[in-house]
């Protein structure tokens, strides 16, 4: 299950802010933001085949080399087009370039493209490949699916969107070539029966993803080529056909062109300890995701990111920047102005060398001083109430100078409770983390009004009349001495506790951060099934990877691990 969060397309808070891509984050609109339902939304992961240093088959025409790997890129990312025109589809792509992420896109491996798809709770996988044969002759389109020998209904399901594509592929004039099911020699499904040969069906049946390779047509065939390959709007053609045939399966309904509301997917956070929070992070506009639909919630995030993050929470107005406060980092950054802000406001200050180190993770102690100096900012007192707080934590003795008063006055108002008995200074604080100690600084603020300064009245006028004499002032008695009239410190009364708290067990305080695992594979239950016939001789790919490793079913489950872009935030 996805965490979607859906926000109108007018509004600038979700603009893309990637650290890696320098991108300036918009100030927050969260009218316009709301979380939806994500049992019902379909995960589609495309692969186009080949990629990288894999050209897959090759032909030329009229003196000009034709390339596997960029025609099926093209087809994938026309239909990754065509899919988002439905409801409810999250599509994912194992490469969206030439190259890709080398650790996905290997030569003749195809694993990690598996994997990749398993991550991302991918309900369905498709690798699109086109055919080659040195028989010229040969033409038409072939699918490429499981015998059924395990996991049945994964393999029901694969198979019947495979067919449903052939038909749709039928119908602009190729030739259906019909199912080819074939056999490993070397690889049995847990339950010992004879394992699909192609990785990336096997791979995906034994992980229970429905996966199918698709050989539109053979490159090596000019009819086909010139039908169906030599341009853009044909190869078009080919992704609509895919498309129509996924859709048909899975019932999809097209969006509704009225219909403002753009969805941010998040992949990776059901079943973590902080989903909610980072739910209500995400609908409030002060973080996002990574362009590939996933949240990272145990990456740590970078001393820019949660300064841009406390920012928004603020909802203070930032100042334009003409110069950077700091040596290590230009005007232009995507954060500059949240540095810019939290700097005049007396919130940072940075290194002694005039740095500020924007890329560097940060750490709990960075994290509890800048809090602290954000209260301070606001107008709260923010010493520590009682000296013995620091008996409570283990490590104090280990939290630097600096911090030390900061971390104890968190760990009071609970805003940061630590891990385990101890603070951990040290560490770096995960996405995850921020998210809740900063809903739960929001909160305190939100509980903990201050009294408001009543304004000050205009000075009278103390020229005498004509007629009047001045009297001299009078010395005021002790009684009528002005009192300080400083703001007291604010009533502990309801803390955070609106905010998720972080306890993933009985053991662990609430800012504790699990071990990254594995996401745990969908049950089903294996059984056989009778593969069907190719329509008529079937060939086998030349240019589709030979029989690969592909990742063993997983024993038993896991939990999931833990800026629709980086940062942000």
């Amino acid at each position: 299950m996805a965490l979607i969060l859906c926000c109108s397309l007018a509004s600038p808070a979700f603009a893309a802010v990637a650290e890696s891509e320098g991108e300036e984050a918009t100030a927050p609109q969260t009218e316009t933001v709301v979380s939806t339902d994500s049992e019902d939304w379909l995960v589609i992961c495309i692969d186009p085949g080949h990629g990288g240093k894999d050209s897959g088959a090759v032909a030329k025409y009229n003196g000009k080399e034709y390339h596997e790997a960029d025609l099926v890129l093209k087809i994938a990312l026309y239909l990754k087009e065509e899919l988002e025109k439905y409801e409810k589809v999250v599509v994912v792509m194992t490469r969206e370039d030439e190259n890709g992420d080398p650790s996905i896109i290997k030569s003749k491996e195809i694993v990690p493209r598996v994997e990749f798809a398993a991550e991302h709770n991918a309900d369905f996988l498709i690798s699109l490949h086109l055919n080659a044969s040195e028989n010229l002759n040969m033409h038409g389109a072939l699918m490429l699916d499981s015998n059924g020998n395990y996991n049945k209904e994964t393999a029901e399901i694969g198979n019947g969107v495979g067919a449903n594509i052939l038909s749709a592929l039928s119908n602009l004039g190729l030739l259906n070539r019909g199912h080819l099911h074939r056999n490993s020699q070397d690889y049995k499904n847990p339950d010992g029966s004879a394992a699909d040969y192609y990785g990336i069906v096997r791979g995906g049946i034994w992980r229970k993803i429905p996966s199918i390779i698709v050989e539109h047509c053979f490159l090596t065939n000019e009819d086909d080529f010139n039908g169906f390959l030599n341009s853009d709007k044909k190869l078009q053609q080919l992704a609509k056909a895919d498309a129509d045939g996924i859709a048909a399966y899975y019932g999809l309904e097209e969006k509704d062109e009225t219909d403002t509301q753009n969805p941010i997917v998040l992949l990776d956070c059901d079943g973590h300890w902080a989903k909610k929070n980072i739910d209500a992070a995400v609908t409030k506009g002060w973080i996002l995701g990574y362009p590939d639909h996933t949240f990272k919630p145990n990456n740590t995030l970078t001393r820019a990111d949660f300064v841009t993050m406390l920012a928004r929470v603020s909802g203070e107005e930032l100042p334009e920047v003409q110069e950077s406060p700091f040596s290590d980092f230009s005007a232009d950054t995507y954060y500059a102005r949240s540095v810019q802000w939290a700097v005049d406001a007396g919130i940072i200050k940075g290194f002694e060398d005039g740095t500020f180190h924007p890329g560097q993770s940060i750490t709990r102690e960075q994290m509890a001083h800048i809090m602290a100096m954000y209260l301070a900012h606001k107008g709260y007192e923010v010493k520590p109430e009682s000296d013995k707080t620091q008996d409570k934590i283990e490590d104090y003795s280990s939290i630097s100078g600096y911090a030390k008063e900061d971390v104890c006055f968190c760990y009071e108002e609970g805003l940061l409770t630590g891990r385990g008995n101890g603070f951990v200074p040290a560490d770096g604080a995960t996405r995850a983390e921020a998210c809740t100690v900063l809903l739960r600084l929001d909160t305190y603020v939100a509980d903990h009004p201050l009294p408001e300064t009543p304004e000050e009245s205009p000075e009278p006028d103390e020229s005498p009349k004509p007629e009047e004499t001045t009297k001299p002032a009078s010395t005021p008695k002790p009684e009528d001495t002005v009192k300080d009239t400083a703001s007291p410190k604010p009533e502990k009364s309801a803390k955070a506790d609106a905010v998720e708290d972080v306890e993933a067990s009985t053991e662990q305080k609430p800012d504790i951060v699990p071990a990254e695992t594995t996401p745990a594979d969908k049950d089903a239950a294996p059984s056989e099934s009778t593969a069907s016939a190719p329509a008529e001789e079937t060939v086998e790919s030349e240019s589709t990877p030979d029989e690969q490793e592909a990742p063993a079913p997983a024993q038993s489950e896991a939990a999931e691990p833990g800026e629709i872009t980086e940062p942000e935030a």
